[in-house]
């Protein structure tokens, strides 16, 4: 692909990034609270003055509403604006990596459901079911679709997207995987080594992902990561010994890394000798 064209679709992806992480502020706010994500429309959490079109939009609303509701004066959190500016960066990263593919419509769809996820296990320790859902939809179709027409491969990441045995068996090897370390420490230490919602989650990015070397490289970044941060957190004294530490944005990062640089897990394959 030409350089100026993909220049063209990821200013273009940035700007459809950007709108669609307002959308999943919106899942970050309501899906924890069992509430619907498409009605009532956008509203200020405090005064509940519904939002008029300027104030919808993306990052800018936030900075030239000098950071507060305009109709009440409440701040507003920072989170609105970083979410949509990392969602634009998500989706734009993506497109630049792959052009017009597959790879990058599953892996824009899977990215959005995985920042909410991100922010949702954060702030209240759960992964919203449909959240993971969307993650394993954008996997199945992927497979389906590239099964049926090769072609849509495009120019997407080599070995993208798996067949559709390949996808179920990632599936079945993320949840075998996740679901056997919250076993294991049910035995050993005697409480919840992670959420269910992270083995639904690790099962859902199977996927997207298949059973070889991404998946596994993908189990690696995560628990690599998560573990360096766990540890930093003890250091400085912000989480006790035995305090759970949520585990889905770790998750999310392994997904994120492979999604973007599948190299990774060619390298690592070289280098430890796994497949």
């Amino acid at each position: 692909m030409d350089e100026p064209v993909r220049l063209v679709l990821t200013l273009f992806a940035v700007l459809a990034g950007a709108c669609v992480g307002s959308f999943v502020n919106v899942l970050i706010f309501r899906l924890p609270r069992e509430r619907s994500v498409v009605w009532p429309r956008s509203h200020c959490f405090c005064c509940g003055t519904e939002l008029a079109s300027r104030d919808l939009v993306p990052v800018f609303s936030y900075l030239l509403g000098g950071r507060c509701c305009r109709y009440c004066g409440v701040a507003l959190s920072s989170q609105y604006a970083w979410v949509e500016a990392a969602t634009a960066l998500v989706f734009g990263a993506i497109v630049y990596r792959w052009g017009a593919s597959l790879a990058s419509a599953a892996y824009c769809v899977a990215g959005a459901a995985l920042l909410a996820g991100f922010m949702t296990d954060v702030r209240h320790k759960i992964i919203p079911l449909p959240l993971t859902v969307t993650v394993a939809a954008a996997g199945v179709a992927a497979a389906v679709l590239g099964w049926l027409w090769p072609s849509l491969a495009g120019t997407g990441p080599p070995r993208f997207p798996p067949t559709p045995a390949a996808a179920l068996g990632g599936a079945a090897l993320g949840w075998v995987v996740f679901e056997s370390i919250v076993r294991v420490g049910r035995l050993v230490y005697g409480q919840e080594a992670m959420g269910g919602g992270d083995v639904q989650l690790a099962g859902a990015l199977g996927f997207l992902l298949g059973p070889g070397r991404r998946f596994w490289t993908f189990f690696m970044v995560a628990v690599i990561v998560g573990a360096m941060v766990a540890l930093a957190l003890l250091l400085v004294r912000r989480m006790g010994r035995r305090e759970a530490i949520a585990f889905g944005p770790f998750l999310v990062v392994g997904a994120l890394a492979m999604m973007l640089w599948p190299e990774l897990a060619d390298l690592l394959a070289h280098q430890y000798g796994f497949r």
